[in-house]
């Protein structure tokens, strides 16, 4: 995929996310980036609740190299969902602190893999995770699930169909 593509898909899904009255945004943006070993576009999104909750998207998009077609890949995302710190960055972005952690949170980086944090449990792998693949979940999906969740109670892995194993 290139940028063009990505930032008409992007406008598209923003257009048709309908949120709760009262709640804050911070972006969505999406920034193209040229600095040497970083990806060439990043998106992120906070959404702040009335209620002391908030969700953050987090999307890194690599090169591909010209011999695989060119464009980008996403691989490195962050989906969170839960309270939020009081403490915030200079863009008003909750501060990540141990002291709020997520109701669930959504990963894919280098260093773990994909993986999940749900139910007071961390790092939870693909390989114990049931009828979801980890990888393929796009911000807009997890979005949606926490509309669904804020509106009916109803849990994440009911939601999103997903079952952790032991």
């Amino acid at each position: 995929m290139r940028f063009p593509e990505y930032a008409a898909w992007l406008a598209e899904q923003v257009d048709s996310t309908v949120l709760e009255q009262g709640c804050v945004q911070i972006g969505p943006f999406a920034t193209e980036t040229v600095t040497p070993n970083k990806p060439p576009w990043q998106m992120e999104w906070t959404i702040l609740f009335e209620d002391g909750l908030y969700l953050r998207v987090v999307e890194n998009w690599y090169r591909r190299g010209s011999n695989l077609g060119g464009g980008g890949y996403r691989n490195a995302f962050s989906f969170h969902y839960g309270p939020a710190n009081p403490s915030k960055d200079s863009e008003g972005i909750p501060l990540h602190s141990e002291a709020h952690p997520a109701i669930i949170r959504i990963d894919q980086d280098d260093r773990i893999g994909p993986h999940i944090h749900y139910g007071g449990e961390d790092h939870i792998p693909q390989a114990r995770v049931r009828n979801l693949r980890i990888s393929d979940v796009d911000p807009f999906q997890f979005i949606r699930a926490v509309v669904e969740h804020r509106q009916s109670g109803e849990r994440f892995d009911k939601i999103l169909g997903f079952m952790v194993t032991k």
